[in-house]
Order: structure tokens, then sequence, then C-alpha cells
């Protein structure tokens, strides 16, 4: 899962670069193309804390 992850989250280490921490910052410096573009790279990316969820859900509503 690392790997296939890998490409996107480098793209957000790049768009963090270019453009500062984003929104949840409450930096608005980016233009609306841009933040479109953080938000497709990190829909990609599967943390820890979206399997812990997905697992808690799963055990929860069994």
């Amino acid at each position: 899962m690392y790997w296939s992850g890998l490409p996107h989250v480098q793209a957000l280490q790049a768009w963090t670069d270019r453009w500062g921490p984003g929104p949840a910052a409450g930096r608005s410096a980016a233009p609306p193309e841009a933040l479109a573009e953080r938000e497709r790279a990190a829909a990609r990316v599967v943390t820890t804390g979206d399997v812990v969820r997905a697992a808690l859900e799963r055990v929860l509503k069994v």
C-alpha cells in the first residue's frame, strides 16, 4: 500500500512546498485550481487513521 500511495504523498509534499501548509492552516494563497489538485491527491492517500476508522466501523456494526 505504501508504494501505491507514494506518488500521491510526493505530490502533496510538492504542493506544500509550492503553496504552503494549505487551507486548514488558514492560508488561502493557492488558487482554486491548486486546491482542487491538492484534494485529488489527498483523496488517493490511505492514512493509518483511515484504516483504524474503517476497522472500528466494521467491528461496531457487527
